[in-house]
């Protein structure tokens, strides 16, 4: 998780093993891929989402990470795989995937599962930006 955050040009300082047991572990879905030997190669997390637009459950994939030694062997598709069971058996008909603009190696691995790309912009109201939104006085 740590190398994926490196990746994409976030803090990997601020993952720790209690802020995963605390905000991770239990909430999410969570699927591994390892070596033989037990050393982890990637993995993927996923949440439960809802689109009113065709009204069905679907699993938010938030991180998919496979170790760049490790990459092209179809551990990305197991992981995707994995998600997608435990979201069908939960109820879910879609997988929701999301990628960083310049990454067009994912955009072009959706493309080979059959995802269609759809042209959205996203945002994130994060640090104090997001205490003050959530400290507003219900009207």
């Amino acid at each position: 998780m740590r190398a994926l955050n490196r990746t994409e040009g976030n803090p990997a300082d601020l993952l720790t093993v209690e802020a995963l047991r605390r905000d991770l572990i239990g909430s999410a879905m969570v699927v591994v891929a390892e070596r033989h030997d037990g050393t982890l190669v990637g993995y993927a997390t996923g949440h439960a989402t809802y689109e009113t637009g065709h009204a069905e459950k679907g699993v938010y994939v938030g991180d998919l990470y496979v170790a760049p030694d490790h990459r092209r062997r179809g551990i990305a598709r197991a992981l995707l795989a994995a998600l997608a069971r435990a979201g069908h058996a939960a109820g879910a008909r879609h997988l929701w995937l999301t990628a960083q603009e310049t990454n067009t190696a994912a955009h072009a691995f959706y493309r080979r599962l059959g995802s269609k790309g759809e042209r959205v912009m996203a945002f994130a109201v994060v640090s104090q930006d997001f205490l003050n939104l959530a400290a507003e006085t219900p009207r």
